[in-house]
């Protein structure tokens, strides 16, 4: 049984699924977006950083026993219906987030078979560029997905994100087939996803949407991770500070009209 690599497990957290959960930041992703908010879960191993003078290393390793354990401390807190469809009341639990958290499905399976069987809700947070097997095993015990929709151009996707957008129209129409609920999440990014042709193909695809997809959320661009990068810089490593542009309150509300006039799914506006 192989370990699992990640950077934090968040108590008490309120955003990032229904109810009370416990988030697990898993440590490696398969994109390169440039404006990611955890740049410290990009690679899939340990890294130095320093901050304030301070070193430390991003990354460490827990068995699926250790990450048991330190779930089940707050299992206490994750009341609700676990078998829900209605997001307003599903039950807190666990959600798993990254980097990309489907790389690791392999590692997580012994320990989601656990939580499984403890009654424990389960969330992820995905960019779907996985392997159909690593998809597979996550639709096998996962309750609820947030999917990221990004670039949704083939070749921008490449070049920007270093995304196969193939793989992702491949691993969303598993998904949707599985009738697993879903939650999109969308990041409205300047001068990358903001764009008049990146929304038009992003509401086309809602367009042809299922009833298992719960809501959308627009999330606003932030610059929340600038200290994260800056410690990777100060450590050592090979990576640039993003150059954030920032997008309008204007253009968020303009987004969220687009696409309710397409689909009766909720939409909501997000500020981080």
């Amino acid at each position: 049984m192989e370990n699992i690599l990640l950077t934090n497990i968040q108590h008490f957290s309120l955003h990032d699924g229904p109810g009370i959960r416990t988030t697990v930041f898993l440590k490696g992703c398969s994109l390169r977006c440039p404006w990611c908010s955890n740049p410290e879960n990009l690679v899939g191993k340990t890294q130095k950083y320093i901050n304030n003078g301070v070193e430390g290393l991003y990354g460490k390793e827990y068995s699926c026993n250790e990450l048991y354990d330190e779930i089940l401390k707050d299992k206490v807190f994750y009341d609700g219906d676990r078998d829900s469809k209605d997001i307003n009341k599903m039950p807190g639990g666990v959600t798993f987030s990254g980097g990309e958290c489907l790389l690791q499905m392999d590692e997580l399976e012994p320990l989601l078979e656990r939580l499984k069987e403890e009654g424990i809700h389960t969330a992820v947070e995905t960019c779907l560029y996985a392997s159909a097997s690593q998809l597979s095993i996550a639709i096998k015990h996962i309750d609820l997905f947030y999917v990221d929709i990004k670039i949704l151009d083939e070749k921008k996707s490449k070049e920007v994100l270093r995304g196969n957008l193939p793989v992702y129209y491949t691993n969303l129409q598993s998904l949707l087939n599985s009738g697993k609920p879903i939650i999109f999440r969308i990041p409205v990014i300047g001068g990358y996803t903001d764009t008049d042709d990146n929304r038009k193909r992003v509401v086309e695809l809602l367009d042809t949407m299922k009833g298992n997809v719960l809501k959308i959320e627009l999330i606003k661009e932030h610059n929340l991770g600038t200290i994260k990068y800056q410690s990777l810089i100060n450590g050592g490593n090979d990576i640039k500070l993003p150059n954030y542009i920032g997008v309008s309150d204007e253009l968020m509300e303009r987004y969220k009209k687009e696409i309710k006039a397409v689909v009766k799914i909720p939409v909501e506006v997000c500020k981080i």
